[in-house]
């Protein structure tokens, strides 16, 4: 294997993360890069661009799912009501809310709705992936 000088091989890419992440991100330049990073250090990812995308692809993958990254500023449904639903399907869901900025109102209505983690944008790569490890590691009932 060659390898670039000026970059040193990553330790994280093919590391021993495990699990199914559905991002749901309208920036397609995030969303292709978040699909590439997280299938890199070995999660299967899902992906969706608008909120009536997320809806459909979370109800059909729920029992697959175990982290959801959503963005709230969706097209076609917003993403609080995106929570509302994926809530409906399974209280249980486990959301990182990732947002470059959110109304101190709305952050209120998404911890009221049971989000815990919320990751600011712009993020540090290294710091979303442990956040969704950790969740990923966390007995449901603790969560």
């Amino acid at each position: 294997m060659e390898t670039n000088p000026e970059k040193p091989p990553s330790t994280k890419q093919g590391s021993n993360c495990r699990g199914t992440v559905f991002v749901v991100e309208n920036e397609q330049f995030v969303l292709r890069l978040l699909e590439q990073v997280l299938s890199e250090r070995g999660y299967q990812v899902l992906l969706a661009a608008d909120g009536q995308e997320a809806i459909e692809t979370y109800c059909r993958h729920k029992t697959e799912i175990d982290v959801v990254l959503l963005d709230v500023g969706l097209p076609k449904v917003d993403g609080l009501n995106v929570l509302y639903r994926m809530k409906s399907e399974n209280p249980d869901v486990r959301v990182i809310i990732v947002s470059g900025y959110l109304e101190p109102e709305l952050r209120t209505k998404l911890h009221e709705a049971g989000v815990q983690h919320f990751i600011d944008k712009p993020y540090m790569l290294d710091q979303l992936v442990e956040t969704i490890q950790s969740l990923i590691e966390t007995p449901r009932s603790a969560v």
